[in-house]
């Protein structure tokens, strides 16, 4: 489980994350990002949901119909680990060999420059796929700045949108509003909660102005009439 570097940097990216198997959630997401438009879009992880198992092959036909680049989650490595030791025997042959293959090909974390996406710590374990970056304090934000170079993080996993900023050594945990486009200062770094897809939650980057922002689908404010 490598990270994987693009070919060619994407410059407006569509973000979602843990849409947990909800299909129909994830779908919604693509759709209101297709609306900006965007270039490129990722799915930070849990795209599966190990007790939910009712569309696996439909939600990886999505994603590949929508040409979403996917890092794998801890759920995702779940589903992965059960079809391998032969959990879930009532998918078709041909189902269960493409969603082997698909989960197989998923890398822990895609890097384009000093960006990095993934789905909880920046980090090549096991273990990093559990580690929430997001205690509510900045203390783990705080060693995953110190142990990498990268300016900014996108991740999924902790469910809430905010973000963590590195500021001449002094590291702050903010809420990211709804439309609210916070611009990423080249003396700054950061790390962004981009929200759960089931609960309604995507982000949009925008690489050549520098700016991220929340979508959150779910508020009434960013519902469309």
């Amino acid at each position: 489980m490598a990270q994987r570097h693009f070919n060619k940097s994407p410059k407006r990216i569509g973000l979602v994350a843990d849409s947990h198997g909800n299909l129909e959630a994830m779908l919604e997401c693509v759709r209101r990002l297709n609306n900006l438009p965007v270039d490129s879009m990722i799915h930070l992880g849990d795209i599966f949901d190990s007790l939910n198992t009712d569309n696996l092959i439909q939600t990886v036909e999505a994603i590949q119909q929508n040409c979403i680049y996917p890092v794998k989650g801890n759920n995702d490595y779940q589903i992965e680990k059960m079809l391998a030791n032969g959990y879930l025997p009532d998918l078709a042959a041909g189902s269960k060999k493409k969603i082997i293959s698909f989960l197989k090909q998923m890398p822990m974390k895609l890097v384009d420059n000093d960006i990095c996406f993934t789905h909880s710590l920046p980090f090549d374990s096991v273990r990093s796929f559990y580690e929430p970056v997001d205690t509510g304090f900045t203390d783990r934000a705080e060693q995953i700045f110190n142990q990498t170079s990268y300016h900014t993080i996108f991740c999924g996993h902790s469910h809430t949108p905010v973000l963590f900023r590195w500021r001449s050594g002094t590291i702050t945990r903010e809420n990211i509003g709804v439309k609210e486009k916070v611009f990423l200062n080249p003396s700054e770094r950061y790390i962004i909660i981009v929200g759960s897809a089931d609960g309604g939650e995507c982000g949009f980057f925008d690489s050549e102005q520098k700016y991220y922002e929340r979508i959150c689908i779910s508020c009434n404010e960013d519902r469309e009439s």
